[in-house]
């Protein structure tokens, strides 16, 4: 589903070099539920925004379904994203309009349903416990950066708008990082009732989160290592953290 090959990410300012990622190589199965763990810095987010084709590689290849994305031009790119890919970030991009309007971002499938028949597609994707949370439902206002709702409710929304897409993977970057913990669980269990092609890769606040991830990789210093199981994954991060 998603191969990287020999994958290098380079920094580069007037005076400064950073390698951020160092000869990364990684196959995805189709499905598969992936985190990945790291001290901060360490290149995950990097490592997240080249799978999702947010950010180009230095050197190597990219291949999502056997397609390489190295020659496909910027248009091109981005629609073969949005048809593929959802995205969580921990800072999620709204505008000024309504939660309807923002959840629908780039989603043309259902840009013309009025509420009613919208609200049926989000209970039957089982997202009507985030939509509760909005006192007006789809019909709540956002301003410019949703800096009238609280980080937490701008992630939800970014999570509603991921999920509606219909994404083959969805990549969670911190994406729960700034939500109480039953709001976790609510999340935690509609993406357990994702379709089981979907891919999922998470970066993950808290570390229950991932406890069920199917690959567990970890992330330091831009190298990339499988970290086995659960209990060894958390142990390799507390002895960076220690030695940090």
């Amino acid at each position: 589903m998603i191969h990287l090959e020999n994958i290098e990410k380079v920094y580069r300012t007037d005076t400064v070099e950073t390698l951020a990622l160092n000869s990364i190589s990684l196959d995805i199965a189709k499905g598969e539920f992936l985190s990945i763990m790291g001290p901060s810095g360490c290149g995950k987010s990097t490592l997240l925004n080249i799978m999702g084709l947010l950010d180009v590689p230095s050197k190597g290849e990219i291949k999502i379904d056997a397609q390489k994305t190295e020659h496909l031009s910027d248009k091109q790119l981005a629609q073969f994203r949005n048809k593929k890919i959802g995205f969580i970030l921990q800072e999620p991009f709204l505008f000024t309009g309504t939660v309807k309007d923002n959840i629908l971002y780039g989603n043309e499938k259902y840009q013309n349903y009025d509420d009613e028949h919208l609200e049926g597609v989000i209970n039957s994707a089982n997202l009507q416990s985030l939509l509760s949370v909005f006192e007006n439902g789809l019909q709540t206002k956002i301003i410019s950066g949703g800096d009238n709702i609280s980080l937490g409710q701008k992630q939800l929304i970014a999570f509603m708008r991921a999920v509606l897409r219909d994404p083959e993977v969805l990549i969670l970057d911190e994406a729960t990082a700034n939500i109480d913990t039953i709001t976790e669980k609510l999340l935690e269990d509609i993406l357990n009732k994702l379709p089981e092609s979907t891919t999922r890769i998470i970066i993950a606040h808290r570390l229950n989160t991932i406890e069920n991830a199917d690959e567990i990789y970890f992330v330091n210093a831009g190298e990339v290592t499988r970290a086995g199981s659960f209990t060894d994954a958390v142990d390799k991060l507390l002895h960076n953290k220690r030695v940090s």
